[in-house]
């Protein structure tokens, strides 16, 4: 039952069966070449020895001995003639039959292995695929779903907060809405993540003020930021332009904000800086924390899809673990490239995006 519920495990132990029967078969082999090639050298080294002596005796006129020194060849001393006996013919003939059948049995149960091993794994990627399609579905669904209540309650939290004359109603209207906000951004990396994999997004690069797209998404966490005691500080030229699908860089500044924030509620941090300078063809973005930091072996992992630092940052930090997984795929499709770094856990951390620059105009 548990087999049928499972067809993955069911794979997976056909396959570790294959697996074991064919490692066995091969210590198998190799014990039975090695036995082989030792006979062989010594069924030579005696066949050598032997024509040796047999050419001592020739030479000596010691005929009678050669039927001794050579039992495979039929000797007449009276004609001088020697012929390889038939028996001694078909024996090799029988060795030879022998050996060419066990290989061939031997060389096609391995063919068999190999193709029922490239079958199971065939059937476990399928499966993997098609497992993979639902889960897609279902969280684009679900993200569907809760996206349009979700925008509903926001709306009805700032219809509060507007008509609210402060206090205790006004706290739980901002509480509320920005509860929403971050469902909301849950949900849009949902989405996001969803038709990033589908192959779905579509960029379109165009000539983007840098300064005004790092403003815009700023000014959507000065509050939130100021709320845990964290001051946002940014450092970027009102001349700096990137070629870049607005849409896209909006999703990766936003992302980068809101890692860096959480970091700091998580270590108590009170500083974010966000800075870009010009870098040749390219404009270097750096979104700075000192928050919670990393072991600099985990450098490359936070970019994994689902990927969380230690089991701290799994209870302390909220969030789906898509964010950092969307910059990256957003970044490379927009001809970017992304890093991180990290002197260690407790000493903040940078992300650098070296986002192409905008030709200049005609």
């Amino acid at each position: 039952m548990i087999l049928k519920r499972d067809p993955s495990k069911a794979l997976l132990l056909g396959f570790l069966a294959l697996l074991a029967i064919s490692t066995a078969q091969v210590a198998w082999w190799v014990a039975d070449q090695r036995g082989l090639a030792r006979q062989e050298r010594d069924r030579v080294t005696a066949l050598y020895e032997a024509d040796a002596l047999a050419v001592t005796a020739a030479f000596a006129q010691a005929t009678p001995q050669l039927p001794e020194l050579m039992p495979h060849l039929e000797i007449d001393p009276e004609l001088g003639t020697a012929t390889v006996r038939p028996e001694s013919l078909e024996a090799l003939a029988a060795d030879a039959d022998s050996r060419i059948n066990r290989y061939t049995w031997e060389g096609g149960f391995f063919l068999l292995v190999l193709l029922g091993g490239m079958t199971v794994l065939t059937r476990t990627i399928r499966y993997d695929t098609q497992l993979r399609k639902r889960q897609q579905n279902f969280l684009a669904a679900v993200s569907h779903e809760l996206k349009s209540p979700l925008a509903s309650i926001r709306l009805a939290a700032e219809t509060l907060i507007r008509r609210s004359d402060g206090g205790h109603t006004e706290r739980l209207a901002r509480r509320m809405l920005e509860d929403g906000e971050r469902l909301l951004r849950m949900v849009e990396n949902l989405l996001d993540t969803t038709r990033l994999e589908d192959g779905r997004i579509e960029l379109k690069g165009e000539s983007v003020d840098l300064s005004s797209a790092v403003t815009a998404e700023v000014a959507r966490y000065l509050e939130p930021a100021r709320s845990h005691g964290i001051e946002i500080h940014v450092d970027v030229s009102d001349e700096l332009r990137i070629e870049a699908d607005p849409v896209a860089i909006e999703t990766v500044l936003r992302n980068l904000l809101d890692n860096a924030i959480k970091a700091c509620v998580a270590a108590r941090g009170r500083n974010v800086w966000v800075d870009a300078q010009p870098d040749g063809s390219v404009v270097r973005i750096n979104v700075r924390d000192d928050g919670s930091g990393f072991l600099p072996d985990d450098a490359a992992m936070i970019f994994e899809k689902f990927y969380r630092l230690g089991d701290e940052m799994r209870r302390s930090t909220p969030g789906t673990g898509l964010g950092l997984y969307l910059v990256r795929g957003l970044a490379e499709l927009s001809g970017a490239r992304v890093s991180a770094a990290s002197e260690g856990p407790g000493l903040g951390a940078t992300v650098t995006v070296k986002w192409p620059a905008a030709s200049p105009p005609a």
